[in-house]
């Protein structure tokens, strides 16, 4: 047994040996023309659906009420009092007038073909509603109307019923179960919508899963002066989902910025592919609620221990260019931010306050989020000292104590945002006992106009008015304390730093196909509860160039002894069984000769039966002790919608107590690994920490690359764990391999 699989080890080593890396610079060329093509067509799709929602000429309302404490009667009276410069069309057909103008009993009555119809009947109602527009020509209904699939199972069979009207006549759906569309565009500007709140017009178009949260954030955008040019609640989404509405907005010259409340990402694949094509244009800010599911399976292996949930939706909204913000709050921070700067030159910041304490909280909120507070340059400093008693600080935070003037505020910025060594200010203001903060403010506002385009101004106002109003119509961003200016600032910067960055390249392995075709049928019929052999494992990294300990399975302990003296080598026993061995005893190290290799074959057997799974000792692993390196875990875990997860970072024992991983979704780019190794905390460990020698890094990029094309190439691996990866000074070789396989045919491509 052991000189049969021996032999089959040397065919892997030999395999790995001959696969090399490619760079599919030309096919990657190719299929970035693809894929630009395919979104074109798809934002060109979106552009004609949608118009007909957020640019109507003609608005229905169906079951439109004249009583205002109803949400039918609420909607309508915002429609007509927001002044909409077309045509509005209640349907009652109880009433002939509706807030006093005139109503008809059906669709079929009303004098014009209206672009877009809300309806707000009961559910049951609303399929034959959505039939008789489809039978006039009407191509866009938004249903308001709840007791859909939110309900149960009658709810989706009504739903059904919905969505079969629609597609027999041509309609495209908003909702149901959703609060509404609102427009503040100067073409289009309408509130069709429950919302209490209107927002100036503006900008930014907002997206949101939840009606709830959609009109909270409507309210505190207008409290804030934050200006909205779009507002869809989806809803239930049975047609019109957050891709599509990107695809709008991304190619609408009217918005310049897109928030998204989401609680499920429809079609992910297509959402990564269609964000980072907005987003070289327009800044994505979401809220993404709620956990992705990978199954009620307890995780049998370290990488799907540590790569689902939020670990998942980070890697897929990094990856598609998004920026995530962890609440409400902070994305409307980052809203106030993105929508009145355009542009960010660096991360340098210079703070200017008139109290110490502030400056130093936001000196510290300043480096938590990545931004840099420099030493000012001398000639700098001295143009502050000029200006300025001799009681003040012109370090960096530049202190102006609490006499400062709102003429001295508007000097100081009119310097350090002309200073070579600054890229933003924050500037801060707490009311001392004479200077008026509205005073101040139009400082700033007039120092603004002098300072570069690049530079942001970003201000706060510490006290209990709050940022004087001025500053929001000037388009200043004005926060209540420094933590949150610079998190806003700090992401906004970052964000900067990734959106012109080139899409990275794809390297792949050359692998013979029908050979790695052959392995995998081979080893399904082997495997154990989806389980590869060790054996068909390490074949199969093989395959794909990943190098493995030299190894020799046994079943005995004489095999044992003999694969020690083959090996020649310090060497490790352990059992072969996918398990996670040294927490049940299966593993012994630093064995040296062969007696030791036999005894470590009986003892391991001994600690299994004692523990009631013998049955994994059946065959056991005699294989070279790796004595120097770096322990990393390099895994995959297949997630129902995302796809391949790729996750690499600190190994050994210890890897779900620390957590030092970063997650991917495959296939990884050159960027995407380098993304990943750099965020590690571990990876100064790989670069020379404290006089150590630095490792072989590109050995480890290697791996990922590899593992990436393995998995893509095989969607039906479930999961993966290399654990550990020894990173050596030349070199990296996996001394543990685990792989479980599954059937995803149901899952989203």
């Amino acid at each position: 047994m052991s000189e049969r699989i021996a032999e089959g080890s040397e065919e892997v080593l030999r395999i790995s040996r001959r696969v090399e890396i490619h760079t599919l610079e030309g096919a990657d060329a190719e299929t970035d023309r693809c894929l630009d093509a395919a979104l074109r067509d798809r934002s060109s799709a979106a552009q004609a659906a949608l118009d007909s929602f957020l640019c109507p000429h003609a608005i229905a309302v169906v079951g439109a009420s004249a009583d205002p404490n109803t949400i039918a009667g609420l909607l309508f009276g915002n429609l007509v009092e927001s002044h909409f410069g077309g045509v509005v069309l209640p349907v009652n057909k109880k009433h002939p007038t509706v807030q006093g103008i005139a109503a008809y009993p059906d669709l079929a009555s009303c004098p014009v073909v209206p672009d877009l119809v809300i309806v707000c009947v009961p559910a049951p109602a609303v399929p034959g509603v959505v039939a008789q527009a489809g039978a006039l020509g009407v191509k866009a209904v938004c249903v308001i109307s709840a007791g859909f699939a939110e309900t149960g199972a009658d709810g989706a069979a009504l739903q059904a019923s919905l969505v079969q009207e629609a597609v027999a006549g041509g309609v495209r759906l908003v909702g149901p179960n959703c609060t509404g569309i609102l427009s503040g565009t100067a073409d289009a500007r309408f509130n069709a919508t429950f919302s209490r709140a209107v927002p100036p017009p503006g900008r930014t178009s907002l997206l949101s899963q939840s009606g709830a949260i959609g009109l909270a954030v409507l309210e505190a955008a207008e409290v804030r002066g934050l200006g909205i040019g779009g507002f869809v609640s989806v809803g239930n989404s049975t047609d019109v989902t957050s891709n599509d509405l990107l695809l709008y907005w991304g190619q609408d010259p009217a918005t310049d910025l897109i928030l998204l409340y989401l609680e499920e990402i429809q079609d992910p694949r297509w959402f990564i592919r269609i964000a980072r094509w907005v987003g070289r244009r327009v800044p994505i800010v979401a809220v993404k609620a709620g956990r992705t599911q990978a199954g009620c399976r307890a995780a049998a292996s370290h990488t799907a221990a540590l790569s689902g949930g939020e670990v998942a939706v980070d890697a897929l909204l990094h990856q598609a260019g998004v920026i995530r913000a962890e609440s409400i709050e902070e994305m409307l921070d980052l809203a106030t931010m993105l929508s009145s700067q355009r542009r960010f030159r660096g991360h340098r910041v210079a703070i200017l306050t008139n109290g110490g304490g502030p400056g130093i909280l936001a000196a510290d909120a300043c480096e938590t989020n990545g931004l840099v507070v420099p030493e000012l340059t001398e000639p700098t400093a001295a143009r502050l000292r000029s200006l300025l008693p001799p009681e003040a600080s012109v370090s960096n935070p530049v202190d102006m104590i609490a006499s400062a003037t709102a003429q001295q505020y508007g000097q100081a910025v009119r310097i350090l945002g002309a200073a070579s060594e600054i890229d933003a200010l924050i500037v801060m203001f707490n009311t001392p006992l004479l200077t008026r903060s509205s005073d101040v403010a139009d400082e700033l506002i007039a120092s603004r106009v002098e300072l570069s385009r690049d530079v942001p101004l970003v201000t706060v106002f510490m006290n209990r008015e709050g940022p004087p109003w001025a500053l929001r119509e000037a388009a200043i961003p004005s926060f209540a304390f420094p933590e949150n200016a610079a998190r806003a600032l700090g992401r906004s910067v970052a964000w900067e730093g990734r959106r012109d960055r080139p899409a990275g390249r794809l390297l792949r392995p050359d692998v013979d196909a029908h050979r790695v075709g052959r392995l995998v049928a081979a080893a399904v019929s082997r495997a154990s509860d989806g389980w590869l052999a060790a054996v068909d494992a390490q074949a199969l990294l093989a395959a794909y160039g990943i190098a493995v300990a030299r190894a020799t399975y046994v079943r005995t302990p004489d095999e044992a002894e003999a694969a020690q003296v083959e090996l020649g080598c310090t060497v490790v026993v352990k059992v072969a069984a996918a398990i996670h061995k040294s927490d049940v005893g299966g593993v012994r190290l630093g064995v040296t000769t062969p007696a030791a290799a036999a005894d470590a074959v009986r003892t391991i057997r001994a600690d299994l039966e004692s523990a009631g799974i013998d049955a994994a000792a059946s065959e056991l692993l005699v294989q070279e002790q790796v004595e120097s390196g770096q322990e990393m875990i390099v895994g995959v875990n297949h997630d129902p919608l995302l796809g391949s997860l790729v996750m690499v970072g600190l190994g050994g024992k210890l890897v779900e107590v620390l957590g030092d991983v970063a997650v991917r979704i495959a296939p990884l780019t050159d960027d995407d690994i380098e993304d990943m190794l750099q965020s590690l905390k571990s990876y100064r460990l790989l670069t020379g920490y404290r006089g150590a020698p630095a490792l072989d890094v590109d050995a480890l990029r290697q791996v990922l690359h590899r593992v990436s094309a393995l998995v893509d190439d095989l969607p039906e691996i479930a999961e993966m764990d290399l654990n550990p990866v020894f990173v050596l000074e030349k070199g990296a070789v996996a001394a543990d391999v685990r792989i479980r396989l599954a059937d995803h045919s149901s899952s989203l491509s």
